[in-house]
């Protein structure tokens, strides 16, 4: 059998990471795509930190790696919005791969940039794959919530409190919630335009999959700043008192159904009193919670992609969405081995 073919499209903090994991799931790398002027030409392997070389050169010239690669998938490993990965998801599919993105917009894009989804679908089914957008919050913010109702007769409302550390999520997190910023630039860069829909997007997945309708939704999102300097790794830089280290983010959505839902969540530079939460509430008959404990943010990131990549190339064609996907499971076995055949190059056989 052979093994499966994937394009590695971002080699920052995420994409290692995503590399290791594949190469030791069997997965067979064929091509590398980033433009950082440090790992441009360099080997994958090295760069990755495998130890040794997988004599994949990390190109800045995507065209060229994505039409001369025959590859199952593409695995994007940057950016936080949809708007600046829309042009190299679309790449990927002309020229006929699955994808899978940590984008988060991506898990659920159909409220907030319908047309870029609706050409990212037409497009994925006219070549026959897949995309959809996965990472950490395909189990943590979709499906754990999803299957804690269903130990519920009814339900009232379903809360979500949750604070992480922003710098957990490399470059692209950190930028996505302009750390480093003042208040003033903050709210110039984000004026007029689409928030960081980092809590409001998984719960229109959950809402989505419990079948539910949305009759209003409100967001607010603010800077956050602290009394001391902190250091961020991800911007190789020293974030100064009072300048933005993250951001705070409140939804509310009620349904037509009358079950509302909530979310207070923070995403920031974390000090050395900050420590993780994320905990689910459901009230209802009965109530439930579900709290989890400090838990490795980059690495389940990483790990949930990497186990979704069969299901992905087990999926019809179109833009999916984490909720409509299996059930995610740990893969004890090369990832080769969790392909429907007729989803797969046959030509190696």
């Amino acid at each position: 059998m052979r093994r499966i073919k994937a394009i590695v499209y971002g080699v920052g903090a995420m994409g290692k990471l995503i590399t290791r994991y594949m190469v030791e799931k069997g997965v067979n790398i064929v091509g590398a795509i980033d433009i950082a002027p440090d790992i441009v030409g360099k080997d994958l392997g090295e760069v990755a930190g495998l130890g040794y070389p997988l004599n994949v050169k990390i190109s800045s010239n995507a065209d060229a790696v994505l039409s001369e690669q025959e590859a199952d998938i593409a695995v994007v490993a940057f950016g936080s919005e949809m708007e600046r990965t829309y042009l190299h998801l679309e790449r990927c599919i002309e020229n006929g791969l699955n994808v899978i993105t940590i984008t988060p917009n991506a898990s659920y894009p159909w409220i907030h940039f319908p047309e870029l989804a609706s050409k990212l679908d037409k497009l994925a089914k006219k070549h026959g794959v897949t995309i959809c957008g996965g990472g950490n919050g395909d189990f943590y913010l979709i499906n754990a919530v999803s299957l804690l109702t269903g130990v519920c007769h009814s339900i009232e409302s379903i809360t979500l409190n949750s604070k992480l550390n922003v710098d957990d999520f490399g470059q692209a997190g950190t930028e996505a919630c302009h750390v480093g910023c003042t208040k003033d630039e903050f709210y110039q860069k984000t004026k007029g335009k689409e928030l960081p829909n980092e809590y409001m997007i998984p719960l229109e997945n959950v809402i989505a999959d419990l079948g539910l309708t949305i009759k209003k939704a409100q967001q607010h999102v603010e800077p956050m700043t602290d009394n001391v300097d902190l250091k961020c790794k991800s911007l190789g830089k020293i974030v100064k008192r009072g300048e933005v280290t993250g951001v705070f983010e409140k939804v509310e959505i009620d349904t037509e159904q009358g079950i509302r839902f909530r979310a207070e969540c923070i995403l920031k530079l974390y000090n050395k009193d900050d420590e993780d939460i994320r905990e689910w509430s459901v009230k209802g008959v009965p109530d439930t919670h579900l709290k989890f404990g400090k838990f490795a943010n980059a690495i389940t990131t990483c790990t949930q992609i990497v186990n979704r990549i069969p299901d992905i190339i087990n999926s019809e064609p179109g833009f999916i969405t984490p909720e409509m996907l299996p059930k995610l499971k740990f893969r004890a076995f090369p990832l080769q081995y969790y392909l429907k055949k007729a989803n797969h190059f046959s030509r190696d056989f």
